[in-house]
């Protein structure tokens, strides 16, 4: 009897309830679009990271990442090739020689990272090649080519065949310098890309380094997140005069910026669900003071407590109920269109290509989300519905009886 009373109670005054239903849908569509586009870029944003800086795991010399000394290579390289090329968790693997040095044009000099490729596993890597807006990715038979950024040429004033002096230490200390020709500008979504950093082959570095076919870094893409973890605790078995580190270890700020950003979803939440429950308790406080006659009456004629404040708490419940699945059929509509389209903020092209962002981004919503924003809709009806109900469990039958008969 009670579970029908409080469904019939809900649309006796229909504006009121839906205006109550419509408030739980929007405020889960809302909250789960905020969640996903949040997400889009969280999971972009370490995406290109991984891409572009770091990969899913690198091996270096202990000394080098201290140092940056030319001269802390990593020893045993060919075995670690060998040992790559062979695992089934391995997707693509590029060694790299690294200087820090100077890069000039006739007008300008800079400070730059030069890192010596092989272009073809360097592509594999982070497909830098498709990025290239002028000129090619070492393709042709140009003499010392190098790669750059295109912030790198603005601020060189340089354009695509132009000359630059690249100026470095060798292994034995000395200062070395080496004339290369623009093969290719690139614009990508990598800041680094774009400025502080040129490429060239990695045999013309080295041929200039004096360290023969020696590098100092390798960078290794995995098939799947839990190869990485795994093929590194091999390596690290295997080879334990290297530091074999992971994304995570190489970039911790990574690791920080998504606990940070969890954490923020959590705040966003509960700020949602905080707004939610004072519409719940003005509308369901409404409900009880328009029916203090009715309430009282109740009571009068002996139906308990126990039973009013049940009455009251399934009145929301209803609510929660009806409007729930409607803001979860939004949220799914909303999610599969910009899963398929995602969002274009081409507008915004410039800053987001400034802090490492696509222009495109896709949102993401995992399920457990929506378990969480169902479960939280419910608690935060169930507890917005204590005081109007507490409220009606308070009425003295004779005098709400008096007051509005």
């Amino acid at each position: 009897m009670i579970p029908l009373i409080s469904w019939r109670n809900i649309w006796r005054n229909k504006g009121r309830s839906l205006v109550v239903i419509f408030s739980i849908a929007i405020g889960i569509w809302a909250l789960i679009f905020m969640i996903s586009f949040m997400n889009a870029f969280l999971i972009n944003y370490v995406k290109n990271q991984v891409k572009y800086e770091t990969s899913h795991i690198q091996i270096h010399n202990p000394f080098f990442k201290t140092d940056y000394e030319i001269k802390y290579t990593i020893a045993d390289g060919a075995d670690l090739n060998e040992f790559l090329n062979s695992s089934d968790k391995v997707k693509a693997i590029s060694a790299r020689s690294i200087s820090n040095g100077m890069i000039a044009s006739p007008r300008k000099a800079l400070g730059i990272k030069i890192r010596g490729v092989d272009p073809e596993n360097e592509s594999a890597i982070n497909k830098v090649d498709s990025f290239i807006e002028e000129g090619s990715f070492f393709e042709g038979e140009m003499r010392n080519p190098v790669v750059i950024g295109y912030k790198t040429a603005e601020r060189l004033k340089v354009k695509l065949n132009s000359k630059v002096v690249l100026t470095f230490q060798n292994i034995n200390g000395d200062l070395v310098s080496g004339a290369f020709r623009i093969a290719g500008i690139v614009r990508s979504k990598s800041p680094t890309y774009n400025d502080h950093t040129c490429m060239v082959r990695r045999d013309d570095l080295n041929r200039l380094l004096e360290i023969g076919d020696s590098f100092h870094e390798l960078a290794i893409l995995v098939k799947t997140d839990d190869d990485e973890f795994k093929l590194a605790a091999q390596m690290e078995k295997e080879f334990p005069k290297h530091i074999v580190q992971s994304w995570k270890q190489l970039s911790p700020e990574l690791e920080f910026f998504q606990s940070t950003s969890a954490g923020f979803l959590w705040i966003l939440q509960i700020i949602v669900m905080i707004a939610l429950i004072f519409g719940i308790i003005n509308t369901m406080l409404m409900s009880v003071l328009e029916r203090f006659k009715e309430l009282g009456m109740l009571l009068a004629v002996g139906m308990n407590k126990r039973r009013v404040f049940s009455m009251i708490m399934l009145e929301t419940l209803y609510l929660a109920m009806v409007g729930t699945p409607i803001g979860l059929l939004i949220s799914a509509l909303t999610m599969n269109y910009f899963n398929v389209h995602g969002m274009d903020l081409s507008a915004y092209s410039e800053r987001l290509e400034a802090y490492g962002y696509d222009n495109i981004l896709y949102p993401y919503v995992e399920i457990d989300t929506y378990v969480q924003v169902i479960i939280g809709v419910f608690v935060t009806a169930m507890l917005g519905a204590l005081y109007p109900a507490r409220k009606a469990i308070k009425l003295k039958p004779a005098e709400a009886l008096n007051k509005f008969g």
